[in-house]
Parts: structure tokens; C-alpha cells; sequence
């Protein structure tokens, strides 16, 4: 309960990636915090943000893969800043939304630019 409230500071369940981590290094479980948002599944429209940077996360806190996790998140905050938007995060009435696809397009189109 606590963290779907949280979550709309930032705006949406679908922005927030978390990590369950044991003591020390070593393996960890890494998943949105929205869970797998049974539903919505199948529709194209969940919002991708939690699941790659969730991705980030298991690159920084597992794999000690620092560059690569800070290139991923900075490529997501490229893709907000340009504009992109999910259907949870467009506002009330947009039309000119992403699906998952598209919006996970446009935050590799960044990835792979910058």
C-alpha cells in the first residue's frame, strides 16, 4: 500500500523500479514495483520506465556495471524530457501517448545516441 502511494510522487507505479538485495554482494531480485500488472497485460499500454530501470538497477548493484546502468537511466530521463509519455503519465485527455513499444523505441533511440 505504501508504495503505490509513494509512487504518485513521481507520478506513476509505472516509474519506479525496485530491488529486493540481501546483505552484501551478490544476487538480487529486480522488478517494477507495479508488479506485472495483470491488468492491463496484453494491451500495449503498461509503462516500460520501472522495468528498465529496474534493469539499471541489477547492472549497478549485481553486475557492478556502474557506466552501463547510468547510461540506461539517463536515457529514460532523455525520453521524459523529450517528451515522451506513457498513457499513465500523458494527463487527463492526451491523445498523443506512447504504447510500451514505442516509448521503449524511443528510450533505446537515446541509448544507443548518446
Amino acid at each position: 500500500i505504501l508504495t503505490d502511494e509513494a509512487s504518485m510522487l513521481a507520478g506513476s507505479m509505472g516509474l519506479l523500479p525496485s530491488a529486493s538485495l540481501g546483505a552484501g554482494s551478490g544476487p538480487g531480485l529486480y522488478e517494477p514495483i507495479h508488479g506485472s500488472a495483470p491488468d492491463i497485460a496484453g494491451q500495449g499500454v503498461a509503462n516500460p520506465c520501472g522495468t528498465i530501470l529496474s534493469a539499471a538497477m541489477l547492472l549497478r548493484y549485481s553486475c557492478r556495471a556502474e557506466g552501463a546502468a547510468r547510461r540506461i537511466e539517463a536515457a529514460v530521463a532523455a525520453a521524459l524530457q523529450a517528451g515522451a509519455r506513457t498513457r499513465d503519465i500523458a494527463g487527463a485527455g492526451a491523445r498523443d501517448w506512447l504504447g510500451t513499444t514505442a516509448f521503449t523505441d524511443v528510450v533505446l533511440r537515446h541509448l544507443t545516441t548518446h
